[in-house]
């Protein structure tokens, strides 16, 4: 009998990350002071910083809302769901790979709803977000195929009407 996949999941990430003597002691003691686990602090000071953050794309670091306020609208268990709001909202914070896949994405008309993604105010309502989710793997196997050319190749998956 096959294994449920979800009933594998977890609800947590494990992280692996290298911290000097003096701050892990630190973590220590605001761990016994506050009565939680180390990952509590850490998960605590976590959310502190990102509460003070600001997530504006002004570049002005004194307004605007949070990381911490922002989460949830760009959270999402589906990564095609993230890469694009993420983009949406401040395409600054996409890493090189992402950037890749997101421009990839605007010169494919076939996910859009609109003329030209390339040069508009992109909304989220634009996109064909189901023929997205559907093409997902396809899209990212083409943006791996072509990351060593100069510049970005469109994608036409095989279930568009071309």
């Amino acid at each position: 009998m096959a294994k449920n996949p979800a009933n594998n999941s977890s609800p947590t990430v494990n992280v692996s990350m290298r911290i000097d003597p003096k701050t892990k002691y630190l973590i220590d003691l605001l761990a016994r002071d506050q009565k939680r686990t180390l990952t509590g602090v850490i998960e605590w000071a976590i959310e502190v910083a990102a509460d003070q953050a600001r997530f504006d794309s002004t570049g002005r670091h004194y307004d605007g809302p949070s990381f911490l306020d922002m989460i949830d609208a760009l959270w999402s268990t589906d990564e095609a769901m993230r890469l694009v709001t993420l983009a949406l909202a401040k395409p600054s914070l996409l890493d090189f790979q992402e950037l890749r896949i997101w421009e990839t994405l605007k010169a494919s008309p076939v996910f859009w709803n609109i003329q030209n993604p390339r040069t508009a105010n992109l909304v989220l309502n634009h996109l064909d977000l189901a023929m997205l989710q559907r093409n997902w793997r396809e899209l990212l196997e083409h943006v791996d195929e072509h990351r060593n050319s100069p510049s970005i190749m469109p994608f036409y998956p095989e279930e568009a009407p071309f």
